[in-house]
């Protein structure tokens, strides 16, 4: 029945046993649904911006406790079991209840704690909302957001927010966005109705899903909570092509080809077209910030490496990014440059006044080039061609300068034509061997009338000096002194005729058989006026016996002259400073003399001095000399005849 019903529960088992008590169970039925509520109320009923609040009473005919009420409200659509939102409350806070922009009206129905409600029987309140709409949505933009890999085709559509949104009274607040899309070539604002609304969001991006591969054209509406929408924004196209989001599969490794001492090419091979890269370094997972690329999107890919290290060990990884910036990476690879060509063992074989030859020895070379000059800065070059294997060669360099420090290197040059500098070397060419400062004095004093020559040379040279008088060339004479000397020279001529003009010329010769010689130095000797020095004067006296005769004495004299002079001896009997005697001059010009004295007095005492007369007139004397000549003697066969005389007188006749 209507009302509170009780329920007695007993139990029975299998053997029809009754349970000796009871439990209880309370049940309120009511069949009747509750009234409608009383005295509904909005406020405001009118209002420019979305916020009504609502308020009520209970109704007048409902079962059950007034605590066990709940209510269904509903707005612009009469309540119904799928419409309905329940509250508990007497009333609504204020809120954007406004569905429409305008008139609005607020359903309200009464359900009891029994769950009875009777939809039809509904109370309502009209209220006004009288919104401006929201500005337009900027800025839509379209992106491709497809998954390539599985062929899921969507679009992203973007836009930003209208501007001035709720900044001030009267602003229309943005609830949700409606996005309209087209498959016809036109924009909203031309035809509006070739666009159909696929759907709406609270924010500013909307993604578009399960689309075929076609242009697709959108536009945005921004609408408030009441659904008062602005104008339609710009329309903005877009084309679901999809990104791969794994990037292509090796299909090759990557090998080396070309290699040299500083390039190689690395070449690999992708499924799907990819850009190519190279990270490589001199260190094990450690590259350098470049990278060479080539931006062709490619399957067969190669990039060559330059300006690489000779005989250097590089790792290597290649890379490949696709059109939607996946990147793949191989596996970390390794390879040797060529090593550098070198030239080893060089020496200069030969040096001249104006040449020099080089060896050397070239290893891994296709060319050497020889830089010279007198400075680091050079100036000369000559190329050779070479050999990759290891070879000897030999460069003539010429036309240089003589006693010039040249300095050298040998660059090398490899198979792609890169050039390798060499050491700097040096070697200095052979000084022209010159005379200069010639000079010539005449040595006073001397017995024979000489010069002092001297010059000085550059190089170590001989001393030659080739003289003559002038009117007699082919009087010539040659001093020489085959030591080699560098700096000064001298020379000593001796022997040279008295006033008399001489030309002379001085000479040398080095070790390598190159000659300098000097101007004609012309020049006369002096007027000879020293007197000849005598020296070693020896006086040796005997006596002479002359059969018939009485016995005489002789003398010896001998001496020396420092040059070729006569002969003349001057003597006296006695002692003194006077000569009454002279023997005969003997013209002769000699430098060692001999007179014999005869017929002199033995046991006399003479005293003498010898006279020597240069060419040139100038007389010398020696010192006075005393001698005693020997006494005379009879020997023993002379005595016996005169005894015999003196006895018998017959040998008177004998």
């Amino acid at each position: 029945s209507v009302g509170e019903n009780t329920f007695y529960i007993r139990t029975w088992d299998n053997a029809c046993n009754v349970s000796s008590t009871y439990v209880t169970a309370i049940l309120k039925y009511n069949a009747d649904a509750p009234s409608a509520p009383q005295n509904l109320v909005a406020t405001p009923t009118s209002n420019s911006i979305n916020s009504f609040s609502f308020s009520w009473d209970i109704p007048n005919d409902f079962q059950g406790a007034e605590s066990g009420l709940s209510y269904c409200y509903t707005i612009n659509t009469q309540p119904s079991a799928s419409t309905c939102t329940f509250t508990s409350n007497n009333s609504l806070s204020a809120d954007a209840y406004a569905t429409q922009p305008q008139v609005n009206t607020f359903y309200l129905v009464t359900k009891d704690e029994a769950g009875n409600i009777n939809y039809s029987d509904y109370a309502s309140v009209d209220f006004t909302a009288d919104t401006l709409a929201p500005g337009l949505p900027r800025n839509i933009d379209v992106s491709d957001v497809s998954i390539k890999n599985t062929e899921n085709w969507k679009l992203a559509i973007s836009w930003d927010e209208p501007e001035n949104v709720g900044s001030g009274p009267g602003d229309a607040e943005v609830d949700h966005y409606a996005v309209y899309r087209s498959i016809e070539a036109t924009s909203c604002s031309d035809s509006f109705s070739d666009f159909n609304e696929i759907g709406s969001i609270a924010g500013t991006t909307y993604v578009d899903t399960n689309l075929d591969q076609q242009n697709y054209y959108y536009c945005v509406k921004a609408c408030d909570s009441t659904n008062n929408c602005s104008a339609t924004s710009e329309t903005s196209t877009g084309y679901p092509d999809g990104k791969f989001t794994e990037p292509a599969e090796l299909i090759a490794q990557p090998t080396i080809s070309g290699l040299t001492t500083k390039k190689a090419t690395i070449s690999w091979a992708t499924d799907r077209t990819s850009d190519s890269k190279i990270a490589f370094g001199t260190e094990s997972e450690t590259y350098f910030e470049e990278e060479p690329s080539n931006s062709d999107q490619v399957i067969e890919h190669s990039i060559t490496l330059n300006n690489l290290n000779p005989g250097t060990t590089y790792y290597y990884v290649a890379k490949w990014t696709d059109e939607d910036g996946n990147t793949g990476i191989s596996d970390e690879l390794l390879f040797t440059t060529d090593p550098a060509p070198t030239v080893k063992d060089v020496t200069i074989s030969s040096i001249g006044l104006n040449n020099a030859v080089i060896k050397y020895t070239t290893v891994s070379a296709t060319k050497a080039k020889i830089y010279y000059g007198p400075t680091t800065a050079f100036g000369g070059a000559s190329e050779t061609t070479t050999s990759p294997a290891e070879s000897t060669y030999t460069t003539i360099l010429d036309s240089l300068t003589d006693g010039t420090k040249y300095n050298f290197k040998i660059n090398t040059f490899d198979t792609d034509g890169y050039e390798y500098e060499g050491t700097i070397l040096d070697f200095t060419t052979i000084a022209r061997p010159q005379i200069s400062d010639v000079r010539v004095q005449q040595i006073v004093g001397t017995a024979q009338t000489a010069i002092l020559v001297t010059w000085n040379s550059n190089t170590e040279i001989s001393s030659i000096v080739d003289y003559y008088p002038t009117d007699t060339p082919t009087a010539n004479r040659t001093e020489v002194d085959v030591n080699r000397v560098s700096g000064e020279h001298r020379s000593i001529v001796s022997g040279l005729l008295a006033q008399t003009p001489y030309s002379l010329v001085v000479r040398g010769i080095d070790g390598y058989g190159n000659e300098a010689t000097s101007d004609i130095q012309s020049f006369t000797t002096a007027t000879d006026t020293r007197p000849p020095k005598i020296t070693n004067l020896k006086v040796d006296s005997s006596v002479v016996s002359t059969e018939g005769s009485q016995p005489s004495a002789q003398v010896v004299v001998t001496w020396d002259t420092d040059e070729p002079t006569t002969s003349q001896i001057e003597f006296a009997e006695g002692t003194g400073t006077t000569y009454s005697q002279k023997t005969l001059e003997d013209s002769n010009l000699t430098s060692n003399h001999l007179v014999v004295i005869s017929g002199l007095s033995p046991s006399k005492v003479y005293h003498l001095r010898a006279v020597s007369q240069d060419s040139a007139g100038n007389i010398g004397t020696s010192v006075d000399t005393v001698t005693i000549t020997p006494k005379a003697t009879t020997n023993a066969l002379d005595l016996v005849i005169g005894n015999l005389r003196e006895v018998f007188g017959f040998l008177g006749d004998l």
